[in-house]
C-alpha cells in the first residue's frame, strides 16, 4: 500500500470571491495525483527494483533513488504547492499546469538524486568491471527511464 500524506495550503480568501466559485477550481485537486517512478520494459523494471529495494539472493544492498529523490523533493514541491494552489482559487493557473510543474521538479530532484548515490559501495567483484566512479552511471537506460504522470488518485 502506497503512504499518502497530506499538507494543508492556505487560500487567502476576500469577501468579493464567490466561494462556490474557488470550490469548483480547486476540487480537481484532491482527483489527481502525480506519480514518479521508471518507465521501461520488464529488465528494466527488474533492474529499478534491485537498487531500489537491493536483493538479499543476489547479495546486492539497497540504493534508493526514487524514495530518497522524493524526499528531498518534498521541500521544493511544498512551496511550488502552497504558491500554485492561491493561483488555482484566484483562476491564475490550472490544476494541469501546477500538476505538471509539481511532476517536472520531482523527475528532476530523484534524477539529481540518481547522479549522487555514494552509499554503500560496490562490490570488489563489480568495481572491477564497472567505469567510473558513480555507483549507478553505467545504467544510463535506467535514469533516463525516470518518468512522472499525472493520474486519477488510486488509478
Amino acid at each position: 500500500m502506497a503512504r499518502r500524506s497530506v499538507r494543508r495550503a492556505n487560500v487567502q480568501y476576500t469577501g468579493d470571491m464567490d466561494l462556490s466559485v474557488l470550490v469548483d477550481r480547486v476540487r480537481p485537486l484532491m482527483d489527481q495525483e502525480v506519480v514518479i517512478g521508471v518507465q521501461g520494459n520488464a529488465e528494466l523494471a527488474m533492474i529499478a527494483a534491485v537498487h531500489e529495494f537491493g536483493s538479499a539472493k543476489m547479495n546486492i544492498p539497497a540504493r534508493s533513488f526514487i524514495g530518497t529523490g522524493k524526499k528531498k523533493a518534498q521541500a521544493a514541491i511544498g512551496k511550488l504547492v502552497r504558491a500554485g494552489v492561491n493561483e488555482i482559487a484566484l483562476g491564475n493557473k490550472t490544476v494541469e499546469s501546477l500538476l505538471q510543474e509539481i511532476g517536472e521538479v520531482g523527475q528532476q530532484r530523484v534524477v539529481k538524486n540518481f547522479d549522487r548515490i555514494k552509499q554503500p559501495g560496490i562490490s570488489a567483484i563489480y568495481a572491477r568491471y564497472k567505469k567510473g566512479k558513480r555507483l549507478l552511471q553505467s545504467d544510463m537506460d535506467l535514469r533516463d527511464s525516470i518518468v512522472f504522470r499525472v493520474r486519477a488518485k488510486g488509478g
